[in-house]
């Protein structure tokens, strides 16, 4: 075999391609859900990238089969492995939106023509990370008696990866992003391209070249699903698209039509012309109508809303509106007479979209004088400012939307929403001020009663004597608006309320001294439940009400801060059977697809794993340890690195500093680890005390991490970054030593094992990503940790079992 080494010029050019082989894959793999994240939703991104990353088992179950021809031909085999991944990089999303095999996940709960679909969707995105991973796998093998130091060069690729993909994201469009990141493999296999059939390998790479420039000008046609915002749009008259921006927190477009009117349950007594705004959608998603704002306007829509109750209650000279998006909830706040409005928004391209292009539109809002923008995520903001800043009011956004949104946010992490939040806005309010929370009327009721039982359960926290006479209800035809106060409702504001819903064909649901007639005195439900719901929290027994309920509506925390996720594991029979087969994607498809997305992964994942131990038979003891050793530390890193991008979420202050810093940092953290392993003697002895280290770090972290991030979250930005890099790579490190070392033990022991364990490792880590997520939902982050603990004993027995 060290003959067949020299045949490379420079195994430093090896190193290198590796390198720059594994910034493309993991920077295909986040370009690839961004873009599938546009055209469908996050969740089916995440249903088929972990089909697609079974790739890296599919890989090493053909080494497993076939190793002895691989290694032989594996001169020319490497480089040609590396183009085809680049090759199919540039083809499998234009091959994918052909009109034969185009898959729209809403649909996959009511036609049966559509698993063929996506049956053909998973085989064309598995093509390059199967190529990909055959390519890193052979390495792996070839070079296992120096595994750490080109393991640290696949993790140090894969976090450089994760920050450029960041300036693909704000620079090009999705569908150009494929073609640029797929020079980045065709290069690897050029750099080390061989004697030996190098004419095959020049065609593939030159075919791919030219794709690649011809994509990358003349990208192929984008279909968004039907059931997403700017496709309905798109429908209305004379609906045009007025403006278009890659952005790294999705794709921005502006669209315009004469029938495009914003009505947010607006009363029955209105009678103006219904306003037309423009529209800002991001990934298809609509984000905000752009208001028109005028100071001196006649009426504002939203004074004809549920919306209002804060100004018909008293003035309000200070407003803070959280999730601001496009701005109408400010202009309400001006419109009625706010001296100091505040708007937390978390998306940039937006902000300078109203404060540049846009910003004749909506009246110079956001450079109004009084107007305060601060790009930032909501949480973030209440966390810097908590008892430095107070308002009048605190407005959150309207939540849900007209008609559902299907639980598309059930797995989303919602910080604002959580306990801890509104103890903060607490914290933020006047001694006269409110906190504000509107909603749409969903059925069954969910997100109603969901943030009401957060409102109570934030007064009793606060030691709230008599909540009733602190917490408002009002009820319009299709939301409601609830308002919390520090100090008791007076009668002077019950009169207010009183009267406003008169006017506005509206009806109280809560008040000090409300009677049961006055709750429909112009809306009708079907029946009352809903009321009794609602008298339910307020009472004794809100917890039987928690515990019997058929969804999830326990306040959020800060441990489970997933406020839009309502479904049940146990329910999901009873609904079915209430609701009908075709109707369980419209309550809580994001829910859904995560568990089907984990059954599917765990039954294929078995498949990889399991198949290969046929061809094992004759390769020696040891195969149980190999599968639990490698299966243990696929499923343990992954659980961490989900776990540290939920948790530091929170402290960064955006999902895109989050996913890029936790990313980054960890696999550079375990490059380093993984480089410092190959001077590690004693394999077997030390593979074992670094993993009884990791247990430690993460046992710790299970009871520290959170009370150290509400310590310095607080803190200038320097030395967060600094604390934030710190708390992610010292276990990092040490977590990018236990695979190479492991590797390392295989080659000195058991060969024929390598090709399977980077199999096993690569078809656990696909389980991981849904089963972790699956277990925060259910269990909260602790318990995630304490998993991915449990996961580095068991790599620490695994590895004690190991024959001598």
């Amino acid at each position: 075999m060290v003959s067949f080494f020299s045949k490379f010029d420079n195994q430093h050019r090896m190193l290198i391609a590796l390198g720059i082989h594994s910034i493309a894959i993991i920077a295909y793999q986040l370009a690839l859900m961004q873009m599938l994240s546009f055209i469908q939703w996050h969740h089916f991104a995440y249903m088929i990238i972990s089909i697609a990353m079974l790739g890296f088992g599919a890989s090493g179950t053909l080494v497993v089969i076939a190793r002895k021809w691989f290694i032989n031909k594996a001169e020319w085999i490497i480089p040609l492995l590396m183009i085809l991944a680049g090759l199919f990089m540039i083809v499998t999303f234009p091959l994918s939106r052909q009109e034969a095999i185009q898959f729209d996940v809403y649909l996959l709960f009511t036609e049966f023509r559509q698993f063929p679909k996506l049956a053909l969707n998973y085989i064309l995105f598995f093509l390059p990370f199967f190529f990909g991973a055959l390519a890193i796998g052979l390495i792996f093998i070839i070079y296992s008696k120096k595994i750490g130091v080109y393991y640290f060069s696949n993790l140090i690729g894969s976090g450089v990866g994760g920050i450029l993909v960041l300036f693909i994201f704000s620079s090009f469009y999705p569908e150009q992003s494929f073609p640029l990141i797929a020079i980045l493999p065709v290069l690897s296999g050029i750099i080390v391209i061989s004697k030996k059939y190098y004419k095959l390998q020049i065609v593939f790479s030159i075919i791919a070249l030219f794709l690649s420039v011809f994509f990358f000008f003349k990208p192929s046609d984008i279909h968004v699903s039907e059931y997403k915002s700017l496709s309905k749009t798109m429908t209305l008259p004379e609906a045009e698209i007025i403006h278009s921006e890659p952005d790294v927190h999705g794709v921005v477009n502006v669209v315009s039509s004469p029938a495009m009117r914003y009505a947010p349950g607006v009363s029955l007594s209105f009678r103006e012309n219904m306003p037309v705004k423009p529209s800002v959608f991001v990934n298809a998603e609509v984000f905000g109508n752009i208001p028109k704002h005028d100071d001196n306007a006649k009426f504002n829509i939203h004074d004809y809303t549920t919306m209002a109750l804060p100004y018909v209650m008293n003035e309000r000279d200070s407003v803070l509106v959280l999730n601001a998006a496009t701005g109408n909830a400010l202009s309400h706040a001006l419109n009625n007479d706010a001296k100091c409005v505040t708007g937390v928004i978390e998306n940039s391209a937006v902000i300078d979209l109203l404060k540049n292009d846009f910003s004749y539109e909506s009246g110079e809002l956001f450079l109004n004088p009084k107007v305060n923008i601060v790009y930032q995520e909501s949480r973030a903001y209440l966390n810097e400012y908590r008892g430095k800043k107070s308002f009048d009011a605190i407005k959150l956004p309207l939540l849900d939307a007209f008609g559902g949104t299907a639980g598309l946010n059930a797995l989303s992490e919602e910080y604002y929403l959580t306990k801890e939040a509104f103890e903060r806005m607490w914290d933020m309010i006047n001694d006269d001020g409110v906190i504000v929370v509107s909603s749409w009327m969903d059925y069954p009721p969910r997100n109603t009663l969901k943030i009401f039982a957060t409102l109570v359960e934030l007064a009793e926290e606060k030691e709230v004597e008599n909540i009733k006479d602190h917490i408002i209800g009002i009820r319009s035809w299709g939301n409601l608006s609830f308002a919390i106060k520090k100090t008791p409702v007076t009668d002077s504001e019950i009169k207010k309320i009183r009267d406003f819903c008169d006017k506005m064909f509206f009806d109280p649901l809560l008040l000090p001294d409300i009677s049961d007639e006055e709750r429909v005195k112009f809306n009708i439900l079907e029946d009352d439940s809903f009321f009794n719901y609602i008298d339910e929290i307020m009472g004794d027994n809100r917890d039987n009400l928690y515990n019997e309920y058929g969804f999830h509506i326990r306040p959020a925390t800060d441990d489970k801060p997933y406020f839009s996720q309502f479904m049940r594991l146990s329910s999901v029979q009873y609904l079915r059977d209430l609701f009908g087969p075709a109707q369980m994607p419209f309550l809580e498809i994001g829910y859904l697809i995560v568990v089907i997305t984990f059954a599917q992964s765990l039954l294929l994942a078995l498949l990889f794993i399991v198949l290969p131990l046929f061809f094992l038979k004759r390769t020696g003891a040891g195969k149980f340890p190999t599968l639990l050793y490698f299966g243990a530390l696929g499923l343990g890193y992954m659980f961490v690195e989900i776990i540290l991008i939920q948790r530091f979420v929170l402290y960064f202050g955006h999902p895109i500093y989050a996913i890029t810093a936790v990313i980054s940092a960890m696999l550079l953290s375990s490059g380093a680890g993984s480089y410092f392993s190959s001077k590690i003697q004693n394999i077997r002895k030390n593979a074992s005390k670094v993993n009884l280290l990791i247990a430690g770090f993460l046992l710790l972290y299970a009871f520290i991490l959170t009370p150290l991030i509400e310590l310095t979250i607080s803190s200038d930005i320097v030395f967060k970054i600094i604390t934030g890099l710190l708390l992610i790579s010292i276990p990092s490190f040490f977590m990018g030593m236990p695979f190479p070392l492991g590797i390392k033990y295989l080659s000195d022991n058991n060969e024929n094992h390598i090709g399977w364990a980077w199999g096993i490792n690569g078809s656990i880590s696909v389980i991981a990503t849904s089963l972790a997520m699956l277990v925060a939902v259910e269990g909260g982050f602790r318990m995630v940790i304490l998993i991915a603990m449990a996961c580095y004993l068991i790599a620490f027995f695994a590895m004690r079992i190991y024959k001598n």
